[in-house]
């Protein structure tokens, strides 16, 4: 099973090269097809392995990664050098300096420095088949592109596969931080890539930022060596939880909010979508932010019931909150679309800190299906974008009356994360009902509001959008079906598809799909191969009425909504001599939340730095 593991890296990087090189269409757009069954049957081996798998490295890999830190690192500080930007270039001398005390202090180890779980293979999983997506419809959106920027934009994306594969891999927390780092490197190149003035400022926004995320890792590197002479994720689980030092946690915590783009940080992830369409959908659904959750996950067994889970379970529930209601204010669809995924991002690492069985079956839960609903609307605002010119709300009203596919998929995607039986919902009900167990606790109680809040409002962005795209004139009759390009229906429906049916299959599957995963994240090491820590209940039970009563709702509405018009009928409004007047329905655009908008970046800030001082244990 070593070389299958090897192979989910080496393969995407090969289809990287040969995209690279390759100076027909046609050949780049076939070997990126490959990638999704080539990826999906090495990902489909593992699963069906001996799992964990512990693998241990020959000593000239860890001389490559050491000298690949520095090549990155040096890389950042010429970055900052060459467009003048004093944190870049700061941060990078930082990064230096961290990075050779942590290695002339970390001792020799005869841990593994791969390792591979359920967890692993689940985020496999998502790469394979979301992240090939993405990247088969890139090879269509880039199609204007010139043959050099084609080439090279798809080859990106490519090889951000094989690392994002290669992160959830990695136990040293060296080569974590390696790539963590590189994650970085690709969002910068990819954000940068239409090299205009704005592009390259959200570029080094976003290489900044996130370099404050590496160096949090170097620090909680240097702590765990200093208190507990260990740097692997596995290693860390066999520790005495009655006599932990928080301190090491608390600075990978704050490594995983910064990436996952939580307030403060915000920013670099929105600056994202000045980037072309398929960046922002292979950030947010199947690569980079989703490292953020997995750290949490990674760190849940130790750090779970402390002060620094509670603390974490306060800021990302107020950043779920938070970032739901920017969202409402946002006129551009794609920047709704960035707030609500920092939203579930924080939802997330919520359920994470929780620590418990059922929260990380949310979890996993929130980190899947987001992963492919995400991706799905991404995709289809690129569509809007090529096809219609639409890219704010005002280019989208009526939207229905020429794109009513476009529009159908857009709508499955916003009810999957807002309606039963969809996967995102259950998870935020699953959270909910294993919150109400702890009400002892003040910050499970935080939880609880946080949750609840943040659903209705983004219960209520996601219906909004819906009803301005869905809207119709009284006279307009008859749906005129677009003409969407064969390779976006090929990248779509089987989102729409996975959306549909995988709750249903999670639903009556779980113990046999979901309860490895669970074990992995829970279980002590010994513990996980045995699988002897599973959830009782199959979801069936739990919310089996609720999954008939939704799918009838599912197929009945839209048939309904389609014959009700107003033909034949005439509006009048009081005091008018009966003549027809043109109805304009308008959406309350919330634009007041914008008042308090710092007010609440203040508040934020205030709990991202507690959470690092007191949950980490630097008081």
């Amino acid at each position: 099973m070593e070389k299958v593991v090897y192979a989910l890296f080496v393969v995407p990087w090969l289809l990287a090269l040969i995209v690279f090189v390759s100076p027909w269409h046609r050949v780049r757009q076939a070997v990126t097809l490959i990638s999704l069954p080539v990826l999906s049957y090495l990902t489909f081996l593992l699963w069906n392995s001996e799992l964990p798998l512990f693998i241990h490295t020959p000593r000239w890999l860890e001389l490559a990664f050491t000298l690949y830190d520095y090549g990155l690192l040096a890389y950042f500080l010429y970055q900052g050098f060459k467009f003048r930007n004093f944190l870049v270039t700061v941060l990078a001398v930082a990064q230096l300096f961290l990075l050779s005390w942590a290695l002339t202090v970390m001792p020799h180890s005869e841990t593994a420095n791969l390792y591979v779980d359920r967890l692993s293979v689940a985020i496999y999983a998502l790469v394979a088949t979301v992240g090939s997506l993405i990247c088969i419809y890139a090879t269509k959106y880039m199609e204007q592109e010139n043959l050099e920027r084609e080439n090279r934009f798809v080859a990106i994306l490519l090889w951000f596969l094989g690392v994002m594969n290669l992160a959830v891999t990695v136990n040293n927390l060296e080569w974590f931080f390696a790539l963590f780092e590189t994650t970085t490197l690709a969002s910068y190149i990819l954000i940068r890539f239409r090299w205009d003035r704005v592009s390259v400022e959200n570029a080094l926004r976003a290489l900044w930022m996130n370099q404050v995320g590496g160096i949090a890792i170097l620090l909680g590197i240097l702590f765990a060596v200093k208190y507990y002479g260990l740097y692997h994720f596995t290693d860390f689980l066999k520790l005495n939880r009655a006599s932990l030092v928080m301190i090491p946690f608390g600075f990978l915590a704050i490594s995983a909010l910064v990436k996952g783009a939580q307030l403060p940080f915000h920013r670099w992830l929105l600056g994202a979508m000045v980037a072309p369409t398929p960046v922002s959908a292979i950030l947010h659904s199947a690569t980079m932010v989703k490292i953020a959750p997995y750290l949490i996950l990674r760190l849940s067994p130790v750090i779970k019931g402390t002060l620094l889970a509670k603390l974490l379970i306060i800021t990302t529930g107020f950043v779920f909150v938070a970032a739901g209601m920017f969202a409402l204010t946002q006129d551009n669809f794609k920047r709704i679309l960035a707030y609500s995924t920092i939203s579930l991002l924080g939802l997330m690492m919520l359920t994470a800190s929780m620590g418990s069985p059922i929260a990380v079956l949310a979890s996993v839960l929130l980190i899947l299906f987001h992963g492919a609903v995400k991706a799905l609307l991404f995709m289809e605002a690129g569509i809007m974008e090529k096809l219609f010119k639409a890219k704010r709300i005002e280019d989208i009203r009526r939207l229905v009356e020429k794109a009513p596919i476009t529009v159908m998929f857009v709508s499955i995607g916003f009810m999957s994360m807002t309606i039963v039986p969809f996967g995102i919902f259950v998870a935020k009900w699953l959270a909910l009902e294993e919150a109400s167990n702890f009400l002892a606790h003040g910050a499970y109680v935080g939880s609880i509001i946080f949750m609840a809040v943040g659903g209705v409002i983004l219960t209520l962005l996601y219906f909004k959008v819906i009803g301005i795209m869905t809207r119709k004139r009284g006279e307009f009759i008859r749906f005129k079906l677009e003409k969407l390009p064969p390779l976006y229906l090929l990248t779509t429906v089987p989102l729409v598809i996975f959306t549909l049916v995988a709750s249903l299959l999670i639903a009556l599957f779980s113990q046999e799909f979901v309860n490895p995963i669970v074990a992995s994240v829970v279980g002590k090491p010994a513990a996980i191969a045995a699988q002897g820590l599973t959830l009782k209940t199959p979801l069936s039970e739990l919310y089996g009425w609720q999954i008939v009563g939704a799918l009838l709702l599912l197929l009945v509405v839209p048939v309904i909504a389609y014959f009700v018009h107003f033909e034949g009928t005439d509006r009048v409004y009081p005091y008018t001599c009966g003549e027809k007047v043109e109805l304009t329905i308008g959406t309350y655009n919330f634009f007041c939340i914008s008042r308090v908008e710092p007010l609440i970046e203040t508040a934020a800030t205030a709990l991202f730095v507690l959470t690092l001082i007191l949950g980490g244990g630097l008081v």
